[in-house]
Parts: C-alpha cells; sequence; structure tokens
C-alpha cells in the first residue's frame, strides 16, 4: 500500500485516508467489548480479543499512511490496549482464528 501511495498524488491520498477513517470509525463502534465476553467461555473471549488484536493492527496501518487521521491522536492508547490484549491471547492460549487484516 505504501508504494502506491507513494506514487498517488496528494489529493488522492487524502481521499483515500477519509474513506479509511470513516471506516475505522464505524469497525470501532462495532468492535466486541472484552467485559461483556463471559470470562469461563474461551472460544468468545479468544474472538473479542483478536478483533481487537486486528482492529488495533488496522488503526496503526491507517495512521502510518494517514498521519493527520483523526484516529492519530488516539493511536497510542490503542497500541497500549493491542499489547494488552495480545498478552491475554497468549496468556488464554488462544489460536488465531480470523484471518489477519492485511493493511
Amino acid at each position: 500500500m505504501s508504494l502506491i501511495a507513494a506514487g498517488q498524488p496528494a489529493s488522492a491520498q487524502s481521499n483515500e485516508c477519509a474513506r479509511e477513517a470513516a471506516s475505522i470509525h464505524k469497525a470501532e463502534s462495532q468492535l466486541p467489548r472484552l467485559e461483556v465476553a463471559p470470562p469461563e467461555d474461551q472460544q468468545i473471549v479468544c474472538i473479542t480479543l483478536e478483533t481487537n488484536i486486528l482492529f488495533v493492527r488496522r488503526l496503526t496501518a491507517h495512521v502510518s499512511q494517514c498521519p493527520r487521521s483523526p484516529h492519530a491522536r488516539h493511536a497510542e492508547a490503542w497500541q497500549r490496549a493491542g499489547t494488552q490484549y495480545t498478552a491475554q491471547f497468549n496468556d488464554r492460549r488462544c489460536k488465531p482464528a480470523i484471518k489477519s487484516y492485511r493493511g
């Protein structure tokens, strides 16, 4: 994506950033919440963690391509949360079940 973005005019990059920012905003509003996942249900907890980890990766990729995105101000907090989600995912011995986001 970075090679493609480098060859695009600034206005095309800006439009792409705006579209992706809107898509990320929608995805964020639909994220499953870990605090409502039944703690004893390993599968639900693992999928919830994995979904949030993949969202953090997508957000990080977006902000690296679009540093002026409205999501940039929250990227650091999301990265910290992503680190915590990853640790919990590993501690619970979860296995990846979702195809990775390919930014």
